[in-house]
């Protein structure tokens, strides 16, 4: 599989050893990657693939459900990939953002990537949220930018099927300063 910029750089935060935490694994070809890095891996995703390496903890469950039950964890890097333009906005920017500030280490990372606009031509179900990448840096304010995009891809969709992408790519570090 190719992978783009931000995975790319996204990867390059993993070490051997590091928790890994994948929200919305889809097919789980992420998570791989960050196992076969080296890292511990725990999958989130209501449709769990069931091949998934040994490395890698499987939570077949919601991302609401997860951050509901998951209270004390503590994670180095953060990856979520086209699954918050699924959730309600107010839910992400209230409960969700707050949650991965607070769960992820310090000197850890988070990386976001989602649409800031409807693919063309859109979906039969339109994304819940949308979020400009200027939306997504306020989110983390004072935490260093390791990546930052907002692109138009065209491409296929999952059933093949061709369409333009708009595309806002974030990863974030949190400073050592801001331990909570």
């Amino acid at each position: 599989m190719a992978i783009g910029e931000f995975t790319k750089v996204f990867l390059e935060q993993i070490r051997r050893g590091d928790t890994v935490l994948d929200l919305g694994t889809g097919s789980g070809e992420f998570s791989q990657m960050f196992a076969d890095r080296g890292a511990r891996v725990t999958a989130v995703d209501v449709r769990m693939p069931d091949d998934l390496d040994d490395a890698i903890v499987p939570k077949k469950m919601s991302v609401q459900d997860f951050i509901a039950e998951t209270k004390d964890e503590q994670y180095d890097e953060i990856f979520l990939r086209n699954i918050i333009q699924f959730l309600d906005k107010q839910w992400v920017l209230d409960s969700l953002v707050p949650w991965l500030q607070d769960h992820v280490r310090a000197g850890g990372v988070v990386g976001i990537q989602t649409f800031y606009e409807e693919p063309r031509p859109p979906f039969d179900h339109p994304r819940k949220s949308l979020y400009s990448l200027e939306e997504l840096a306020v989110a983390f304010p004072t935490w260093p930018e390791l990546y930052r995009e907002e692109r138009e891809r065209e491409g296929p969709d999952m059933e093949g099927n061709i369409r333009r992408f708009f595309i806002a790519s974030l990863i974030v570090k949190k400073t050592r300063d801001e331990v909570s």
